[in-house]
């Protein structure tokens, strides 16, 4: 079993390096769930994770959001060994109360990543098999 620490580094490999995040949100399924999607023979086609972002990221993203923005559009790492690390599109804010915040998508189509400024979070979504849907 993967503990906390790992599974977090693990799950970040999607997020750009600028995105610091504090830990891996768990739901009601728990760390063995989250731990099963992480590994290779656990891949789900569609799925989500949350992430409680950093201090300074809430910071950065509350005093300058674009521009803080503007260079994270490519993941830490790819998904597989030999797999290129995600390359996002620009950064769009989102403002639909009482959310506030920023979304981008994967440039495959298959990955949405938004940023919830007010709730301190990051939300990554994926979809395999389809073209995702910005979550607003």
């Amino acid at each position: 079993m993967l503990d906390l620490a790992t599974v977090h580094r693990r799950a970040r490999r999607v997020l750009p390096l600028q995105i610091e995040t504090c830990r891996v949100v768990l739901d009601a399924a728990g760390e063995e769930a989250l731990a099963s999607l992480l590994l290779p023979m656990g891949h789900r086609q569609r799925g989500s994770i949350v992430f409680e972002l950093s201090g300074d990221t809430l910071c950065a993203l509350k005093a300058r959001s674009l521009t803080f923005l503007q260079d994270a559009r490519t993941a830490r790492e790819g998904l597989g060994r030999r797999s290129a690390p995600l390359a996002y599109d620009a950064w769009q804010p989102v403002v639909a109360y009482p959310a506030r915040g920023f979304v981008t998508k994967s440039r495959d189509r298959h990955a949405c990543l938004r940023l919830d400024v007010r709730g301190g979070l990051a939300i990554y979504a994926w979809d395999d098999a389809a073209s995702i849907t910005p979550l607003h």
